[in-house]
């Protein structure tokens, strides 16, 4: 009887959701630069960034600050989507997100080492559907994912010409999902209300990075760093609201536990710099993203995993698989810094950033591209003070999709994303 009311239920379920994060200037999970310093030179931060948001770019570059810092940061990322396809139209709601990232340093033993701290929000944002488009009930019309990292760190200058540094990735991440469910097709009664499936799941994760700098000349720097791979394992509850009375004799309940697991990748990236005079610095990167980590999304809801079931399965009431299959992807770009003024730096960057995602398992939470970034900064410092802006505006082609394995989420997607950032640094 249970799989029988799976099978009239077939497509509704959340199982569907590819990932839980919004579209903005990077690949797949992750966020934007932390700092509006790495954003305004947007790809060649490996070497060009050094103030201390360097704690997320490149530790080893912290062994250049003399003095204690403290920087708070905010990134603020304004993301529209719009789909057209054959299931119909939907367009996403709330567009505006806020990233807050805080970093402090502290030189000690006359600056050869430097100790710091690094609170900052790697991965994540939030995509919104309107719940009357195309994905009433095929996508939650609300994701999010939110990964705090708390990232002490150590910088070393051995010698003249090499500097490293390492440091400990402690995360927490929240993940959560709500989807509208027709109860109608259970009870055959068209007149039946909607309810709503909210899951929602905690967890943590640990990780390290490290870096090295190498002088090459006395104008020239090569940077390598890596961030290893984590996973988070999230537990929480899943709740279903206007739940009918025939749904109880079958199994199902209000509420239940919840449960799931994402596998974030690793990060390896080469940077070099060069400084063209006394005012002119350049950097370019690449980097290495694993994103091929991410090759299922497992979902458990307990009791209520009939819901989640979109396939009508043999075991409806087991945990939910799904395929995601994610490609590992690069990242390419350069970066400018002109000391314009004494007190004023004039930033510019480019990034090219190829998207992870196939065709095959591209869902509405994430539909992401390969895409060009474009960014300008401004910086000013005046004795103690530092104050950073800076803006980046994605290019984003049109994204169009016929073979995806819920042939719900195939059609064109229009997105378009402005990034904005400030920081300021007090140095004592």
């Amino acid at each position: 009887m249970k799989r029988t009311t799976c099978r009239g239920m077939r497509g509704t379920g959340i199982v569907v959701m590819a990932m839980v994060a919004g579209v903005v200037s990077a690949q797949g999970l992750r966020n934007p630069p932390e700092g509006a310093a790495a954003l305004g030179h947007v790809g060649g931060g490996v070497v060009l960034t050094e103030d201390a948001s360097a704690i997320s770019q490149n530790p080893a570059n912290l062994t250049d600050l003399k003095q204690a810092e403290v920087m708070p940061a905010m990134t603020v990322i304004r993301t529209k989507t719009d789909f057209t396809g054959p299931a119909g139209t939907a367009s996403t709601d709330d567009p505006w997100k806020m990233l807050p990232n805080v970093f402090a340093t502290y030189p000690i033993a006359n600056s050869c080492y430097v100790m710091g701290v690094g609170i900052t929000t790697p991965y994540g944002q939030s995509m919104v559907w309107n719940q009357d488009g195309a994905f009433r009930y095929t996508a939650p019309y609300s994701a999010s994912l939110a990964v705090v990292n708390v990232n002490p760190t150590l910088a070393a200058r051995l010698n003249d010409k090499v500097s490293v540094g390492v440091g400990v990735d402690a995360y927490w991440s929240r993940l959560e999902m709500k989807q509208r469910f027709p109860w109608s097709a259970m009870t055959r009664n068209p007149l039946t209300p909607d309810g709503a499936i909210v899951a929602k799941g905690d967890g943590e994760g640990i990780g390290a990075n490290a870096a090295i700098n190498v002088k090459i000349t006395a104008n020239q720097t090569l940077a390598i760093t890596y961030r290893t791979p984590f996973k988070v394992d999230y537990s929480g509850d899943l709740d279903v609201s206007d739940m009918p009375a025939g749904a109880r004799a079958l199994g199902l309940s209000p509420s239940s536990d919840f449960d799931s697991s994402i596998n974030f990748p690793a990060e390896a990236a080469l940077g070099y710099g060069i400084k063209l005079s006394q005012t002119v610095r350049v950097g370019a990167d690449v980097e290495w993203v694993q994103s091929s980590r991410y090759k299922t999304l497992e979902l458990d809801g307990g009791n209520d995993n009939a819901l989640l079931n979109a396939s009508g399965t043999a075991n409806p009431m087991a945990p939910v698989s799904v395929r995601q299959n994610w490609d590992d992807s690069w990242t390419a770009g350069f970066g400018v810094d002109w000391l314009a003024l004494p007190d004023v730096t004039l930033r510019a960057g480019y990034i090219h950033l190829w998207n992870p995602i196939p065709d095959e398992t591209l869902a509405p939470t994430l539909p992401d591209i390969s895409r060009d970034v474009v960014s300008v900064g401004l910086g000013y410092h005046h004795a103690r003070h530092e104050f950073d802006i800076a803006y980046a505006y994605s290019i984003i082609p049109d994204r169009t999709v016929s073979n995806d394995q819920n042939p719900a989420y195939d059609g064109t997607y229009e997105t378009s994303s402005h990034i904005f950032s400030a920081s300021y640094a007090y140095s004592f």
